[in-house]
């Protein structure tokens, strides 16, 4: 993996800690709809931009991942007779 990414472990466990902030707003303001402030609000959108960005990283890392194991064994392959 890249120097400029995190673990693998570190983007799953983000995304996770990020579900279950995004998990309590969405209840609490299902809890009472017509109390829904504008914080909450601008607190849901970083959320949602947060997750992206996060999710958006995880799948850069590990299609990096991915092509790095591909050129390992198709180089691998290269080197037998």
């Amino acid at each position: 993996m890249d120097e400029g990414h995190a673990p693998m472990g570190e983007y799953t466990a983000l995304i996770e800690q990020l579900c279950a902030k995004r998990s309590t707003l969405v209840q609490a303001m299902a809890a009472n709809p017509k109390q829904i402030t504008d914080e909450q609000i601008r607190d849901l959108a970083a959320l949602q931009s947060a997750f992206a960005a996060v999710e958006a990283e995880y799948r850069n890392a590990e299609r990096e991942t991915l092509h790095k194991e591909v050129q390992q064994r198709t180089g691998a392959l290269d080197s037998l007779p």
